[in-house]
């Protein structure tokens, strides 16, 4: 009978501790079932991205004209308001405005895109990452395709 009541307390033992491994295993399965119909029912994690083209830019760079075919993408803020999202064609504006008055014509391909990654995500608050990708069509004096890509994101504000 010893021997039986042994065996009975270290069954129970054995349970007691599969209980406690088991228990919180399922308690945060729940825990992630839950937060993902919650995020569900909200409609999800939303990411807004609008990208646009500006093809065959005439700018006078570099000592000779040349076709720049622009590609801008940039993605929202979350929850952004309805009313915050920027026109487009703002921004598309701002872009030829810069390199129309670009003031240093030495400066390198890449210098000027980041110059037009910065002008943007300064200007537009609704926006929270900016990729500018430039391409620069073969010239006279440079017989080569040219392509220079920046992504510039916005930091995080200290309190």
């Amino acid at each position: 009978m010893n021997k039986l009541v042994q065996n009975l307390v270290g069954i129970l033992l054995l349970l007691t501790a599969s209980l406690t491994v088991i228990h919180p295993q399922s308690l945060t399965h729940a825990r992630a079932n839950q937060a993902a119909q919650q995020a569900q029912q909200n409609g999800g994690l939303l990411s807004e991205e609008f990208s646009f083209l500006i093809k065959d830019f005439k700018i006078d760079h570099q000592g000779e004209t040349n076709t720049l075919n622009i590609s801008i993408s940039y993605h929202y803020a979350r929850n952004i308001a309805n009313s915050d999202y920027p026109d487009f064609r703002r921004l598309l504006k701002d872009v030829e405005t810069l390199l129309s008055n670009y003031p240093n014509q030495t400066d390198y391909w890449e210098i000027v895109n980041k110059r037009i990654t910065a002008l943007l995500l300064e200007k537009y608050p609704a926006i929270t990452s900016v990729t500018c990708e430039l391409k620069v069509d073969p010239s006279h004096d440079v017989p080569y395709t040219r392509a220079s890509r920046v992504t510039r994101e916005r930091g995080i504000k200290r309190k």
